[in-house]
This record gives C-alpha cells, structure tokens and sequence, in this order.
C-alpha cells in the first residue's frame, strides 16, 4: 500500500561541474512497463494476465521544481527565486534569430528572443523532427517555453556543436546551464554583444569580461 519514491541526479552543479544531489522524480517508474511488453512479446498469455495483476500504476509526485533548486544559505537561489516572482515585465526585444535549443538526447528548433533584461526561447512545435520526439523524453527537457533573466547569468561560454563554433552555453545563478546553437558565427557575435558582461571568475583565471 506504500507509494514509491523516485529519485534522479539534478541538474544542479558545483563549481567543478559536478552532479552531486539527487531531487524526486516525478516520472519514476519500478521498470514494469518494459517487463510487461517482454511478457507481452516472449510470455504467453498466462503469464501476462500475471504480470498485470502484479504490477500496480505508481503515483505521480507533484513537486515544486524551484524550490528543489533552491539550496539552504545559498543566497543566488534565493534572489533567483524573489526574482521571478517579482519581476514579470518583459522589455523590447533587442535581437530575435533562429536557434536550437541542445539538451540531452533532443535537439529543438525554435526562436531565441533577448531583450534589456532576459532571454526567451520558443520551440517551433510544428517542427516535423520535434513532432517525432518521445513525449516521455520532452517531459525531462527544460528550457523548451524559457526565460532566463540577465540577472540570473553568472558565465557564458562559447562551444561548438556539431563541430562548428556555433554554439553558447549559458550558466546560471541554480547552477544548471543552457545550450543554445545559431546559424553561423555572426549570430553568435550578436548574441554575445546582447548578453550582459559576465566571465567564469578569477578562480578560473579569466577575467569578468565578454
């Protein structure tokens, strides 16, 4: 009679880019969907009828994933947190340009928006590759309808996907990160000169600069 809970790695990081706390997972699951496909494919019919009497649907567990992030005297969450609820004014857009967004296993296209003070991105849902995707595995994807503020942006780094120097990561306050990829170069100048002027900090040995 007892509920399951779940757990997965957050994606929170330390400074060295290490995973290290774990947050509930709302979509966890004791596997039992994938035994009974085996059942259903190798078993015979008997053996399903038993694998659905044994197996019981699990509840999901609502969790507030902000407040998950938000770590015990750590004094960027909570002006992260104030932040937000205070602050929902969007400015001018500054500059728009096609993007991608590049989180684990899925590759999103979409409009990145940035104005005086945040950064937006749409996905383009009418996308045929993004119509292709698993929804289970857009439920893990964050930043898909995002907003980010300036205030929230610690670094900025260039990267390259697909090995083209196209692409920027972009650190947040929380600890997590998002990976944005462009059309070419040029977009990515742009978009570095329309972010506010951040570096890694001196522990990296570079200075607070573009």
């Amino acid at each position: 009679s007892q509920l399951h809970d779940f757990w997965r790695l957050d994606y929170w990081e330390d400074d060295l880019r290490r995973r290290r706390r774990f947050v509930r997972n709302a979509f966890g699951s004791t596997h039992s969907d994938a035994l009974l496909k085996a059942a259903v494919e190798y078993g015979t019919e008997e053996d399903v009828v038993k694998s659905k009497k044994t197996f019981r649907s699990q509840a999901v567990v609502n969790q507030n994933a902000e407040t998950e992030l938000m770590l015990e005297g750590d004094d960027d969450a909570v002006s992260l947190l104030q932040e937000k609820e205070i602050d929902n004014l969007a400015g001018p857009v500054v500059l728009s340009t096609p993007a991608q967004l590049i989180a684990p296993v899925v590759v999103a296209k979409g409009t990145l928006s940035i104005t005086t003070t945040e950064i937006y991105f749409e996905v383009d849902e009418d996308d045929p590759p993004f119509k292709k995707i698993d929804p289970k595995v857009l439920a893990y994807t964050e930043g898909l309808h995002g907003k980010w503020m300036f205030s929230e942006i610690r670094a900025v780094f260039s990267r390259r996907y697909l090995l083209q120097n196209t692409a920027l990561e972009v650190f947040m306050a929380n600890r997590t990160s998002v990976m944005f990829n462009f059309p070419d170069q040029a977009t990515v100048k742009k978009v570095v000169y329309s972010l506010p002027r951040v570096g890694v900090g001196t522990s990296y040995g570079l200075p607070q600069a573009r």
